[in-house]
């Protein structure tokens, strides 16, 4: 199927618009559990904010559905938007100790299955 021309360039801008709401926003945060320093990268979602998302900035991976449903022809904004903000350095960080992780994961996790399904 082929595109309409101009189809790319809009969104592009379109992305390159809520990268930009996701960091002026606040909305990408830098999780560290001390002393391990494990780290999780979550950014909430530009549409709902009861939404987050983790991202690996290693493996490119984000847990949002259009990761699932485009990931080999694209990257999710959300990957984007981590690697924007810390070029910027525009994020938060949150502090955690390692005693806290279960119960960080756990949360995350009951978080993702509720919003994401």
């Amino acid at each position: 199927m082929l595109k309409p021309e101009g189809t790319t360039a809009v969104n592009n801008e379109v992305e390159a618009e809520k990268i930009n709401e996701l960091i002026n926003e606040k909305k990408v945060k830098k999780i560290v559990f001390a002393p391990s320093r494990v780290e999780i990268w979550e950014v909430k979602s530009h549409k709902n904010s009861s939404n987050i998302y983790w991202v690996d900035t290693e493996t490119k991976y984000c847990s949002c559905k259009g990761f699932y449903y485009s990931f080999t022809k694209k990257t999710c904004y959300h990957i984007s938007a981590v690697s924007a903000a810390l070029s910027q350095n525009a994020y938060k960080i949150e502090l955690l100790p390692d005693s806290g992780m279960n119960d960080y994961f756990s949360s995350q996790i009951h978080n993702l299955i509720n919003n994401n399904i």
